[in-house]
């Protein structure tokens, strides 16, 4: 082994362990006992906090505060889209090899789809119905990488599962409002 280690070396070792003495498993969506996912999962559902709050009040609230909410959720979804590919890029990096083109197109992607729903036009009954498509797309796409050996560590997605049904839960609940 070389004396001088770069920092990815150092994070790959802590994330694996020495290759030669670790037996990895199958990959599964639910996190083991030896892995302290309680942060990740305290994050994950402050994260879906606004998203709920903002349905709540299309519900609930009055038309302005529907209104402004409406808007909030199109810009929280573009960015949550943009976020899930970001994650895709740095399980891309912390790959032995390095990334490779097609993690580049599968990072880049869900920020292209993001851009027009950025855009302060449009409604909920087409950008929300988008976002909804894409970040399932994008947790199926993670769970068949996982399953590959290939995609993010099997703790992520046991806390990215719930989290994906807590956000499309809220675009339904908001949707719903809408209509109102």
């Amino acid at each position: 082994m070389e004396a001088i280690m770069s920092y990815a070396d150092v994070l790959e070792l802590r994330r694996f362990g020495n290759r030669k003495e670790t037996k990895r498993r199958a990959p599964s969506v639910v996190a083991s006992e030896d892995v302290k996912t309680g942060a990740a999962q305290l994050l994950a559902y402050l994260a879906a906090a606004p998203l709920i709050a903002a349905s709540l009040v299309i519900v609930a609230g009055s038309e302005e505060a529907a209104r402004i909410s409406i808007y909030f959720m199109s810009l929280y979804g573009a960015a949550l889209i943009v976020f899930f590919g970001g994650v895709r890029w740095g399980v891309a990096v912390m790959k032995e090899g390095g990334p490779t083109m097609g993690a580049l197109f599968g990072a880049v992607l869900p920020l292209a789809a993001a851009m027009p729903l950025f855009a302060p036009i449009g409604g909920v009954f087409w950008k929300f119905p988008v976002i909804m498509a894409v970040i399932a797309i994008l947790l199926l796409d993670d769970l068949k990488a996982t399953a590959r050996g290939s995609g993010a560590p099997a703790w992520y997605l046991a806390t990215r599962l719930p989290l994906t049904v807590l956000i499309e839960l809220a675009f339904v609940i908001a949707i719903t409002g809408a209509v109102k």
